[in-house]
């Protein structure tokens, strides 16, 4: 059988408008945030649904080759997520170290949803209680494209501004490590708890161990190699890494985020280890960006094209969010009770969802499966929804701090 890929023949005129198109609105879906606070993810998941479901312009061929890539996006954008949140894990910054209220929130933001998740989706739609804590663990990210770009324009505390860059960063990572360990139980059946330990153990060792390797190995090639070209190639690493770690069934996400945090701390390591190059001066902040806008940009785009729009999926969505919307109460409440009332409310506006949500659903979408195809459409949903939330929550909580750029 021919593959999907070699029957669908896009004329490249056709792509290369497209793809151009998809970068100018991403562009200014940028500039309409800064201004309006009208989430880009509502524009750019607008742009897919027009092509996709709603306005049906994409012929479906190309849209069913467009669904047989999801494991190639969603890897990359995935690698690119865990990348960038541990290259800014400094050891030299005590403000962003495990042990700040950013963390306990964001250990909060993870726990909270796939405690209570499972036993919603159980009485909502008799769900497996595994997949509920599945979803729930996925909806444990604020998106930092959404939050870090507001706050930054706010006139707040230095404390509160890192409490939410710690949130933000750190929940992404909690929420992709937990997703694959409760994935594991998911996929493999009935473990018992001492077989289970054993093979958490070795599946994250064994990326532990990987990850440390090559992260030391690749700063010491830096430190010999020195281009202006060196954020590519590292990032390239890193891709390479995750590909052959998964092949040694382990954690690939550990192993990009330990590889990570060493390439993003190499300039206090190698002054510990008394070594005279630091390779990390030559990182092009331009390129990274860059990579990281096209990612962003295409990803929702993509979403929108592939979803299915369903008035039950929008039901469930009403239901998910009003639930979110009180763990985030309960959570703000119970562990910054000491702030004052418009730093609370500005708190409770942060919860929206973002690009590690839409690259875990479609990672699921892309094994199949009923339960795994209805937590993409879900999340789907949901990535509209909270969005809304927060446009809505932010322009009555923000407006009572002046703006200025944090520094």
């Amino acid at each position: 059988m021919t593959p999907l890929l070699l029957q669908t023949q896009i004329p490249v005129d056709l792509l290369l408008i497209v793809i151009s198109l998809v970068i100018i609105v991403g562009f200014l879906s940028e500039a309409i945030f800064r201004r309006t606070r009208i989430p880009e993810v509502l524009i750019l998941m607008f742009i897919g649904l027009i092509l996709g479901p709603i306005g049906g312009l994409m012929p479906q061929d190309y849209v069913a080759l467009l669904r047989s890539l999801t494991p190639l996006f969603g890897t990359l954008a995935l690698v690119m997520i865990m990348f960038n949140s541990g290259k800014i894990m400094k050891f030299s910054e005590k403000k962003r170290l495990p042990g700040s209220w950013g963390i306990v929130i964001a250990l909060a933001d993870v726990a909270i949803p796939a405690a209570v998740m499972p036993f919603v989706m159980y009485y909502l739609l008799g769900w497996p209680l595994v997949y509920g804590a599945l979803l729930g663990v996925i909806l444990g990210e604020t998106s930092t494209i959404m939050v870090l770009p507001l706050i930054r324009k706010l006139k707040i505390s230095p404390e509160f501004y890192n409490l939410e860059v710690n949130e933000a960063t750190f929940n992404s990572v909690i929420t992709i490590l937990a997703f694959y360990l409760i994935l594991i139980v998911a996929q493999g059946g009935m473990f018992s708890a001492s077989s289970y330990f054993e093979y958490a153990l070795s599946y994250i060792s064994t990326a532990v161990f990987i990850g440390l390797v090559a992260g030391f190995g690749w700063m010491l090639v830096r430190n010999i190699i020195r281009t202006a070209r060196s954020y590519i190639a590292t990032l390239s690493i890193a891709i390479l890494l995750y590909g052959s770690v998964d092949i040694l069934n382990a954690s690939a996400v550990l192993a990009v985020l330990i590889f990570a945090i060493i390439i993003g701390n190499a300039k206090t390591l190698n002054r510990y280890l008394n070594l005279k190059h630091d390779g990390s001066r030559e990182e092009s902040k331009d390129i990274e960006n860059g990579l990281e806008f096209l990612v962003k940009t295409f990803f929702f785009v993509f979403i929108g094209i592939i979803t299915i729009l369903s008035i039950d999926y929008f039901i469930y969505g009403l239901i998910i969010v009003a639930i979110l919307i009180a763990t985030r109460y309960g959570e703000v409440l119970g562990l910054y009770r000491k702030a004052e009332p418009k730093y609370k409310n500005l708190l409770l506006s942060l919860l929206p969802r973002g690009l590690t949500v839409a690259v875990l659903s479609s990672t699921l979408y892309s094994l199949g499966g009923i339960y795994y195809t209805d937590i993409f459409y879900i999340c789907s949903v949901l990535l509209i929804l909270t969005n809304i939330a927060f446009a809505i929550l932010t322009s009555r909580s923000a407006p009572k701090f002046s703006t200025h750029a944090t520094t």
